[in-house]
C-alpha cells in the first residue's frame, strides 16, 4: 500500500486536528489526545499495522519474538515480488519507489 500512496502525507481526519489514543498514566484505559504536529502519516500507520499483526501472533503464542522481525522482512520481500510481477504485465516502461520498513526506499 505504501507504494501507491503518498507515504509522507500527514493524516488529518477531523478537520485540522487528528486525535490519537494514548494510555492513562496508570495504563488502566485509553484516552484521546490531539495530534496537531502532523506526526501521523500513512507510512507510520501502515508500519504500525504490520507491527501489531506480527506482535499479536507472539502474544497468541503462535510465534516467537524473533519471528516478528523476520516476518516483517519476509512480508516486505513478498509484496515487492508481487509488485514486480505485476509490473511485467503492463506494456509501459515505468518504475516506482516504495519506502522500506527499515528506512530507505525500494525501487520496483
Amino acid at each position: 500500500m505504501k507504494a501507491f500512496f503518498d507515504h509522507k502525507h500527514p493524516l488529518n481526519l477531523a478537520g485540522n486536528d487528528t486525535t490519537a489514543f494514548v494510555p492513562t498514566p496508570d495504563s488502566s484505559k485509553l484516552e484521546t489526545a490531539p495530534v496537531t504536529d502532523g506526526s501521523l502519516t500513512v507510512e507510520g500507520e501502515l508500519n504500525k499495522l504490520a507491527s501489531n499483526i506480527a506482535i499479536g501472533r507472539d502474544w497468541a503464542g503462535v510465534r516467537y519474538f524473533t519471528d516478528y522481525i523476520e516476518s516483517l522482512r519476509m512480508g516486505e520481500k513478498i509484496a515487492v515480488g508481487i509488485l514486480e510481477e505485476q509490473k511485467l504485465t503492463y506494456c509501459e516502461n515505468f518504475s516506482m519507489r516504495a519506502p522500506s520498513y527499515y528506512g530507505g526506499t525500494i525501487r520496483i
